[in-house]
């Protein structure tokens, strides 16, 4: 009993072993695979693909710093911030999600 009360939170910070990381991999695979052509491409297949992947775009919320213009060209930034437009879907992967990734805020002008 005493020693799965030491390893409980090691169990429970085992999840937030690559959240963050596997959605920059995914926002990588969905920017790969968007057309390049027509009205609002590449968002529109990013935005689907990334949904279809478990994750909502939340880049036109107030208060999120993200780098939308690479979403919207279907480039990836060298820094990861385009992946900081999108959130996770589950409630459980989200509060992980708000452990790795604190919200953040834009800076005051």
């Amino acid at each position: 009993m005493v020693t799965l009360r030491r390893l409980l939170p090691l169990l429970l910070l085992l999840p937030l072993a690559g959240c963050f990381s596997d959605q920059k991999e995914q926002l990588a695979v969905c920017e790969a695979s968007a057309p390049r052509t027509g009205e609002g491409q590449p968002f529109k297949a990013i935005q689907s693909c990334m949904d279809q992947a478990g994750y909502r775009f939340i880049g036109w919320d107030s208060g999120v710093v993200c780098g939308m213009a690479a979403v919207v060209k279907g480039q990836p930034t060298k820094d990861g911030s385009d992946a900081l437009c999108f959130e996770p879907k589950g409630w459980l992967a989200l509060k992980f999600y708000r452990i790795e990734v604190p919200t953040r805020h834009p800076p005051a002008s």
